[in-house]
């Protein structure tokens, strides 16, 4: 790459101020109506009968992946015009009568309970981490071409941007998925502080040797660098290699004072350092100087995202376990013996729906009092309060979204007891692979490689096009291209039940 054009690349990301979060919220949302339109057209037609048939592998497609696409470049000043182009057409169908009931009745038995029974397969979750791998894949290289409004692309400092949030979201995704394997884990009577600490040592050794052949990549091929963005050398599998590693070190205190507790104490003490002791000067106008100096903001927002990660762990001990537990707005559930013997003891316990909804609100409120009243605003780059604050707010919500979805479409699980309290009714139990895009279950199965892939092309994308001076037209053909080619490695991965972790 010329030492000009790279210096032009450097410049079409650097100094950005981000745009309003009403904007994020409304190209995002495209991706909440994209699984409506989904399961629409699954329950009410046979279109997706047949997972294989090619048409519904393209409609799979255009529906789950073009769609959210679209949403965020040449659609992005247009997002209602889309909407109703996806919905209006469904309400010829909205309203027929299905043959067959929304779900199915299962029985579970209480004595012979497993861990992997008690912490089911939850549809709505699977869409939401799929999808906003899909729009994380997408950004990462849109954001090269002009077609992508500069508003979506990081902010320099200060301010709010759709990549910014996707960031903070990718955190907060891998908290909640963390906390189910903690539940099993304690609901078998098999947790082991020093056994996790080792596998998590084990899983982190992947994303560090990824982030040290992206930084060698970076240099080799003489690639553009945006360094206020994680530091010279730091990049964000350094960040995604780190925090489930500070999190097990730390477990025993977070279990203790619980992890959303433990994140909000983060958070503030973080916050107080940053403002009243000198490190916000620090990250925003010292010298680069010394390996600490040189990826301070890599360093220091670990602190953010460690908060924003126990966020993530505190809402999955919530949303996964069959019935609410005691105190699971709290902590973890406990052994088998515990979950069954309080289960119907609901002190500081709560249901997803309901968690959600309340989480979400307050999490909103708490955004808009301080951005309104306090100094300083949302800073990806530190990581700091605003921003951890927003990206809860933000994945509560959407969260909510989808399990509305759900509801609406699926019908909500519904558990009644028998009169001899020996087994569990689910009644409605929709939560299955079943009522999950394929595509979507695709990128689930194998998000990690996914993601990599997606970093691989979007390097090769850019160091074979001048994507700065790429058309519109041109852009949406690559990116389309880009989109299909993941799509396809994803589905022929899943199909062939190809599990690469």
């Amino acid at each position: 790459m010329s030492a000009s054009l790279k210096e032009r690349k450097e410049e079409f990301v650097t100094g950005l101020k981000g745009g309003s979060t009403i904007d994020i919220y409304g190209v995002t949302s495209v991706s909440i109506v994209s699984y409506l339109v989904w399961s629409i057209l699954k329950k009410k037609t046979s279109v997706f009968n047949d997972s294989n048939d090619v048409q519904a592998i393209v409609l799979d497609f255009l529906i789950n992946w073009v769609l959210l696409l679209l949403s965020v470049t040449c659609y992005c000043d247009n997002v209602t015009t889309l909407i109703a182009a996806s919905v209006i057409p469904l309400l010829l169908i909205v309203f027929r009568r299905t043959k067959e009931p929304s779900g199915k009745t299962t029985k579970i038995n209480l004595d012979t309970l497993s861990s992997k029974q008690f912490t089911p397969f939850i549809t709505y979750v699977t869409v939401y981490r799929a999808q906003m791998m899909i729009i994380t894949c997408i950004c990462i290289l849109a954001v090269d071409f002009p077609v992508f409004p500069r508003r979506f692309a990081k902010v320099e400092t200060w301010g709010t941007s759709l990549m910014d949030l996707g960031v903070g979201s990718f955190v907060f995704s891998m908290g909640l998925v963390s906390a189910r394997q903690n539940i099993r884990q304690r609901f078998d009577s098999k947790y082991s502080y020093f056994k996790n600490l080792i596998t998590s040592i084990k899983n982190s050794i992947p994303l560090l040797i990824l982030g040290a052949i992206r930084l060698s990549s970076v240099k080799f091929f003489d690639y553009q660098e945006h360094i206020t963005e994680y530091g010279k050398h730091w990049n964000f599998f350094f960040t995604l290699c780190l925090i489930p590693l500070i999190a097990n070190v730390f477990a025993p205190i977070i279990n203790l004072l619980s992890p959303i507790v433990t994140g909000f104490s983060i958070m503030l003490l973080y916050e107080v350092v940053l403002t009243k002791f000198g490190l916000l000067e620090y990250i925003l106008n010292s010298q680069r100087e010394g390996l600490i100096g040189m990826n301070k903001e890599g360093l220091f927002s670990l602190a953010g995202y460690l908060a924003i990660y126990l966020n993530g762990i505190s809402l999955g001990y919530i949303i996964f376990p069959l019935f609410p537990t005691r105190k699971n707005s709290l902590t973890v559930s406990g052994s088998k013996d515990q979950c069954l013997n309080n289960r119907k003891i609901y002190s500081f316990s709560v249901s997803p729906t309901r968690s959600l909804f309340i989480l979400a609100t307050l999490f909103h409120a708490l955004y808009y009092v301080l951005d309104t009243c306090y100094i300083y605003g949302v800073s990806r780059r530190m990581a700091n309060a605003l921003y951890v604050i927003w990206v809860c707010a933000y994945n509560y919500t959407f969260l909510f979204g989808y399990k509305l979805v759900e509801n609406l479409v699926w019908g909500e699980p519904r558990y009644e007891l028998t009169h001899s309290e020996t087994r569990i009714t689910v009644a409605n139990d929709n939560r299955n692979i079943n009522c999950v895009p394929m595509c979507l279950r695709a990128v689930n199965y194998n998000g990690l490689t996914i993601f990599i892939l997606a970093n691989v092309l979007t390097g090769l994308i850019n160091l074979t096009f001048n994507t700065i001076d790429t058309s519109d037209t041109i852009a949406l053909v690559i990116l389309i291209a880009y989109c299909a080619v993941l799509f396809t490695v994803a589905f022929f991965l899943y199909t062939r039940e190809i599990h690469i972790r």
